[in-house]
């Protein structure tokens, strides 16, 4: 460690975690509102949340910069390539959300299992116990969870206290991460024609872009409840609405889209049967403190001893793999 570090924290930040990083001595803490209008000549370190682009003009103006601390799980708003040609140090913060992220995934799936959102507004309207406001059960249900990682382990976790059988297709993972949740490890297009509820939780990369797309809705099982609380890409939105518009899926739930904000003229919005939260699944009070706290430790590590720990790009089997779902496209 040379000297005092200099150090930005863009984006929303807890007021506890900042005063963790004014405690010590050989770092100097400021906020800003946007690095663009920024001078980042003599920044050593970022903390930045997914609002923040990281490219290689940032880097170019941060010539002095040693790493760049994510306080999210994800990642697609930081070029790692740029990074690795500046050599600075990228990490993230992947187990702050899980449980937050896993509590959206369930309330999804209970409000389309219930038809919760249209029996409020027919409340709302004055009509009373409509037949067309029955749901079903969950209970003895089949969950399908694409992505067994640290979020899709949890949600599984929860679905035994509900009485579900639980199938999962993750190409990437060993045995045993299968058998402790206790889900039957099964292929993409068997996850597809089996569950009654289906629920993606994947990275976004190029490989997992349009994973769900027109040739898997053809065969999907008809009736079925959709959820996607990773990323927008994963699903062709289009080949959906042509899905929802062909009565084929029984209800959609949906925190992310392929272009956030979404849009207001989107067919989504018009869907009965569609429930649409704004991209909330790590917007809870404990997950924001959990994800600014560990950002703040890993950078004060970092800057001790040179540790880093949830480096990126991430150093699993996944990342830049061709996965074999490619294959039914």
């Amino acid at each position: 460690m040379n000297g005092i570090k200099n150090i930005l924290i863009c984006n929303q930040f807890s007021h506890d975690s900042f005063l963790t990083l004014n405690q010590q001595t050989f770092l100097k803490v400021e906020k800003c509102a946007d690095l663009g209008l920024s001078d980042l000549s003599q920044v050593n370190g970022l903390i930045i949340r997914s609002q923040t682009k990281i490219d290689s003009l940032l880097f170019s103006r941060a010539k002095k910069l040693e790493v760049v601390i994510t306080a999210t799980s994800g990642f697609d708003h930081i070029d790692l390539e740029a990074a690795k040609k500046w050599g600075v140090a990228v990490m993230h913060t992947p187990e702050a959300n899980i449980e937050s992220a896993t509590q959206l995934t369930w309330s999804l799936m209970l409000a389309c299992a219930t038809k919760l959102l249209a029996a409020t507004k027919s409340l709302r309207a004055g009509d009373w116990r409509k037949p067309e406001h029955s749901g079903f059960e969950l209970s003895r249900k089949t969950l399908g969870i694409v992505g067994l990682g640290r979020i899709g382990r949890r949600v599984a976790e929860v679905a035994e206290a509900f009485g579900m059988s639980v199938i999962a297709y993750d190409p990437y993972l060993e045995e045993g991460i299968f058998r402790e949740v206790g889900a039957e490890r099964v292929s993409y297009d068997e996850i597809l024609k089996r569950s009654d509820v289906l629920t993606y939780h994947v990275p976004k990369t190029p490989e997992t872009k349009h994973m769900l797309n027109r040739s898997h809705f053809d065969y999907i099982s008809r009736g079925i409840i959709l959820l996607n609380a990773s990323r927008g890409s994963v699903i062709c939105e289009p080949d959906l609405c042509q899905a929802l518009e062909n009565g084929w899926l029984g209800a959609v739930g949906l925190d992310v889209f392929e272009k956030e904000p979404l849009n207001r003229d989107s067919k989504l919005l018009t869907y009965p049967n569609v429930v649409l939260t704004p991209h909330i699944g790590a917007a809870t009070t404990e997950a924001f403190a959990k994800a600014s706290e560990q950002a703040a430790l890993k950078l004060i590590r970092f800057f001790m001893d040179g540790s880093t720990s949830d480096t990126l790009p991430p150093k699993a089997a996944w990342y830049g793999a061709t996965p074999p779902w490619k294959s039914l496209d």
